[in-house]
C-alpha cells in the first residue's frame, strides 16, 4: 500500500490538467451527444403529448358513431374526422392511439368481423384495471364466435387474472364456465361457476349459478 506522503496534490491536479488537454475534444464530443439526447428526449415527449391530444380530440369526434352502433361508421370515419382505422395508424404508440385501436376491435366485434377483431385486439395491451380486462375478454368474444375455445379460454382467463375486481371477473368468469362446457370440460365450467359464487355472490352473475352447477355436476 503507498503511503499517504506519496501523493502530492499538485501533482495530482497537474495530470488531471493534463488528462483533460488530452482529451478534450472527446469530453466535448460527449458533452454534446448528451445535450442532443436530452433534447431529443424533451422533443419527444413534448411531441408525444401534442400527438396523444390530436388523436383524443379525433377519437371523441367519432364517439357518435361508436355510441349509436354506426360501427362501420366508426372505422372508416365521415366527414367530422378520420375513422379509428387512421388514427390508430397514424397516432400509433400515443394512449389515444391505443384507444382507437382498441374501439376499432371491438367495432369488428359487433360487425361480426371476427378475424379482424382478433387481428385488432391481438395489438391492443391497457394496463388500466377495467379497459385492460375488457379489451382480453373482447379478444375471447371473438375466438369463441369462431370456434376457437382454447384461444377463447387463455383469453378469458386473461382477462379474469388482468385484475381482481368485482366488475370484470365475475363476467369473465360466467364466459369462461361456457367455453369450457361447449368443449365438455364440465369439471372446469363448475370451478369457474362455484369461484363466482364464493367471491363474487353479489354480482349479477352469481344468479342462477346454482342452477348451473346442478345441471352440470347431474351430467
Amino acid at each position: 500500500m503507498a503511503d499517504l506522503e506519496d501523493f502530492d496534490v499538485q501533482d495530482i491536479a497537474g495530470r488531471i490538467q493534463d488528462k483533460y488537454e488530452e482529451n478534450k475534444n472527446y469530453i466535448f464530443i460527449v458533452l454534446g451527444i448528451i445535450a442532443v439526447a436530452v433534447a431529443g428526449f424533451w422533443w419527444y415527449n413534448s411531441s408525444q403529448a401534442t400527438k396523444n391530444q390530436e388523436a383524443n380530440n379525433l377519437v371523441w369526434k367519432q364517439e357518435n358513431n361508436f355510441s349509436n352502433e354506426n360501427f362501420q361508421g366508426a372505422i372508416d370515419g365521415d366527414i367530422n374526422a378520420p375513422g379509428y382505422a387512421t388514427i390508430a395508424d397514424e397516432y400509433s404508440g400515443t394512449s389515444a392511439g391505443e384507444i382507437a385501436t382498441y374501439n376499432m376491435g371491438v367495432s369488428y366485434l359487433n360487425l361480426g368481423q371476427f378475424q379482424n377483431a382478433i387481428a385488432t385486439l391481438e395489438d391492443v395491451s391497457f394496463d388500466d384495471v377495467v379497459i385492460g380486462a375488457i379489451a382480453k375478454g373482447a379478444l375471447g368474444d371473438a375466438y369463441l364466435e369462431l370456434g376457437e375455445i382454447d384461444n377463447a379460454i387463455s383469453s378469458y382467463n386473461a382477462a379474469i387474472n388482468h385484475n381482481d375486481n368485482d366488475f370484470t371477473v365475475p363476467v369473465y368468469l360466467k364466459k369462461l364456465a361456457i367455453a369450457h362446457e361447449q368443449v365438455k370440460e364440465n369439471e372446469k365450467a363448475i370451478a369457474a361457476y362455484k369461484r363466482i359464487v364464493a367471491d363474487y355472490p353479489d354480482s349479477k352473475e352469481a344468479k342462477d349459478v346454482a342452477k348451473y352447477i346442478a345441471m352440470l355436476e347431474a351430467k
